[in-house]
């Protein structure tokens, strides 16, 4: 029965891979059919794409090989300058976010306007996305999650993740983490192990010293060094004085919540702003009115209680242009990721890439 179930599982991740290649490779050879054409060129100076906003979204820069394990939320540090540089040559006008906002509400953006921002607050922004912004003298925000900035420990999901992907899955006594947990799923692979993994700390619902433990537990069960990824940060936040310090520059510091959670309780939800806010206040000294949504998730009461709180506008991770008037607590980005070729990135630039089929 177990074999059968990893049959079926794998002839549906199959598919499900191959139509989304299948996917890509069309849209890149008509963006590039598009770009010999001249229509590149067209439309990014066209009215169309002078009324809209690009906000770019980004996660991570990787330290080492963090790209490979998580495409979606890693890019190389390469490749980022990649980017920046891109931005330069093509004469793209970067606008601080808050500034970006008023004037697309006043219908007064440049053309090929572009915002930059970053989620979390993750060590990396500091360590190797700042010299590249403070070489092109680009502005950027950063949504911080404030609780893993003041507690000094990893951010639990992102680093046990990493860790069953580093050791392959491959835990030596999985009775050594957990009293109970779920059937663990024996040859089924990596996903497996991680989905097995989130449902048996779940069911645990331990506190954020017990994270760190199980963490510890868990690298050494894989036989990993959890003492070298702890000396070496890569899966920290900044600490606030390394916060305090990319503020003095040309990075505004915005809301995303202290927990990196979105309750679906008003109060609790709200508490999780007004938590943020003066974590933020506490550090900068100034007031956050931006916000992001954690890992993109958000309901439509959501946008209710975030004007009661003074947010005046909130972003998702969902692809696409800011245009004037629309849903202010509801604005899409590009989600810049490994994943995403040259092309691609050239095509949302330009505004091309929004009349193409996308995935959600």
């Amino acid at each position: 029965m177990c074999a059968l179930r990893w049959t079926l599982r794998a002839r549906v991740a199959h598919a499900t891979i191959s139509r989304k290649v299948t996917l890509k490779s069309a849209k890149i050879a008509t963006l590039r059919s598009a770009r010999r054409a001249g229509i590149f060129s067209a439309v990014k100076d066209s009215k169309w794409r002078t009324q809209r906003l690009l906000i770019l979204c980004y996660h991570g820069i990787s330290f080492k090989d963090e790209h490979l394990w998580s495409p979606a939320l890693y890019i190389e540090a390469s490749r980022f300058r990649e980017r920046m540089q891109f931005l330069r040559d093509g004469g793209y006008n970067v606008l601080p976010l808050d500034e970006a906002l008023r004037r697309l509400a006043d219908g007064t953006l440049p053309l090929r306007s572009v915002a930059i921002t970053f989620d979390d607050g993750g060590l990396s922004f500091s360590e190797l996305a700042m010299p590249v912004l403070r070489d092109f003298g680009f502005p950027s925000t950063v949504y911080l999650a404030t609780y893993y900035c003041r507690n000094q420990l990893p951010v639990f999901d992102v680093t046990t993740s990493y860790l069953i992907w580093k050791g392959q899955g491959k835990i030596a006594d999985y009775r050594q983490l957990f009293k109970e947990c779920e059937p663990y799923p024996v040859g089924e692979g990596v996903a497996a192990v991680q989905q097995w993994w989130r449902k048996s700390v779940a069911a645990l619902q331990p506190s954020a010293a017990e994270k760190d433990e199980l963490a510890a537990r868990l690298a050494a069960q894989m036989g990993l060094d959890y003492s070298e990824m702890l000396s070496s940060r890569m899966f920290h936040l900044m600490d606030p004085g390394e916060v305090a310090g990319v503020a003095r520059e040309n990075v505004t510091i915005e809301l995303h919540t202290h927990r990196h959670r979105t309750p679906r309780d008003k109060s609790l939800f709200q508490r999780e702003i007004v938590d943020n806010r003066n974590g933020i206040l506490e550090i900068t000294g100034k007031n956050p009115v931006h916000f992001c949504y954690p890992s993109g998730v958000y309901y439509p009461e959501y946008f209710s209680w975030l004007r009661e709180t003074g947010v005046e506008s909130a972003t998702t991770c969902e692809s696409g242009f800011a245009s004037r008037g629309q849903e202010s607590m509801r604005i899409p980005r590009l989600l810049d990721t490994t994943s995403l070729s040259t092309v691609e990135f050239e095509g949302w630039l330009t505004g091309v890439s929004a009349g193409l089929p996308q995935r959600r």
